[in-house]
């Protein structure tokens, strides 16, 4: 079946390089002009798959994604790939690179390249990405003596030249895309790595957090993501007055990336013990509603029994709580199909 993937950007961006480095060139690709316009088109099954950035390896955490992605409780991660951004500066065909003054492109591809326009003389302007920048001096729209930098799927789309490619200053300038769809990952295929994705609230006091990692490192689990958020990213209108409910404003939503499959016992044995340290939100925080699990049960796996006393080398760790918010976001193979 090919797939409708959809995507941030119009052609010749990043993001749609990475849908085709997924996917393939099969694939139909939906470009949307923003963020919230891809969970759209998600939802209401224009596309069948999203491909979004979510990290960068020198500029950080997305982090409207990451609310996006936390708000909506029906939407899955299903696969990640780490794609590799090589910038390009691009000239009209016409055009003399000594001709070249000022260069257009996404406020970031510009710091990324920085030193390479500083060595040649070149001033940045910033547009509003890279591939509209591309489009911008295909159309004539830009000065004579302007160039951009984007990617080489751009120079060949729009007719342009390529005067030098790789010319970031940083070679390890890689982004995490994240695949999305309103269906879960299928059932895990041996021989794979998987990563496990999750969102969880935690008591705002002293130790709540430490309490939540001594789970993943007794159990000799990996963390390699944590973020807080803060839950306004998140919640609906202001119901300050109403139960107090709207009186809590520092309160947050911790995301966690762990390398471990989700149906992997340990997996499984330290979600249920985080489940009793989940802090209970009112109904109010999130646009979406919760995913509220029944209170755990004891390990009887036999492979992991020292699970069994984990009360007892972390004390006071396990409280019950009533319905605490805790969410899977996915779990899925890592870097690639």
């Amino acid at each position: 079946m090919t797939l409708k993937v959809a995507y941030q950007g119009i052609p010749g961006a990043y993001s749609e390089g990475a849908a085709v480095e997924y996917f393939g060139e099969e694939a139909v690709l939906i470009p949307c002009s923003t963020f919230d316009l891809v969970f759209e088109k998600l939802l209401s099954r224009e596309a069948d798959r999203a491909a979004l950035p979510f990290e960068n390896s020198l500029a950080g955490t997305i982090y409207r994604n990451l609310d996006l992605l936390v708000a909506h409780d029906n939407v899955h991660v299903v696969g990640e790939l780490d794609f590799r951004v090589r910038h390009c500066l691009m000239t009209k065909q016409e055009t003399n690179i000594s001709q070249v003054k000022q260069v257009f492109s996404h406020p970031m591809a510009l710091a990324q390249c920085e030193r390479y326009m500083k060595d040649r003389g070149l001033v940045p302007v910033e547009g509003f990405d890279t591939a509209g920048s591309a489009k911008m001096l295909s159309d004539g729209e830009l000065t004579q003596n302007a160039g951009a930098i984007a990617s080489r799927r751009a120079v060949d789309l729009y007719g342009l030249k390529l005067v030098e490619a790789d010319i970031e200053d940083d070679e390890h300038n890689f982004t995490r895309f994240l695949i999305l769809s309103l269906e879960k990952a299928p059932k895990s295929v041996a021989g794979l790595d998987y990563k496990t994705s999750l969102a969880i609230t935690l008591e705002n006091k002293a130790g709540a957090l430490c309490k939540a990692l001594g789970i993943f490192s007794a159990l000799d689990l990996f963390m390699t993501k944590i973020e807080s958020r803060h839950l306004r990213s998140f919640r609906g209108p202001s119901t300050a007055g109403k139960d107090g409910e709207g009186d809590k404003i520092w309160e947050y939503v911790f995301y966690i990336d762990i390398a471990a499959d989700y149906n992997d016992p340990k997996t499984q044995t330290a979600f249920t013990l985080l489940q009793q340290i989940t802090y209970v939100l009112p109904h109010t925080y999130l646009h979406r509603s919760y995913r509220w699990l029944s209170p755990p049960q004891k390990s009887t796996d036999s492979r992991f029994p020292f699970s069994n006393y984990l009360p007892l080398i972390l004390p006071r760790l396990l409280r019950k709580r009533a319905r605490p918010y805790f969410r899977v976001l996915g779990s899925y193979p890592t870097h690639g199909r």
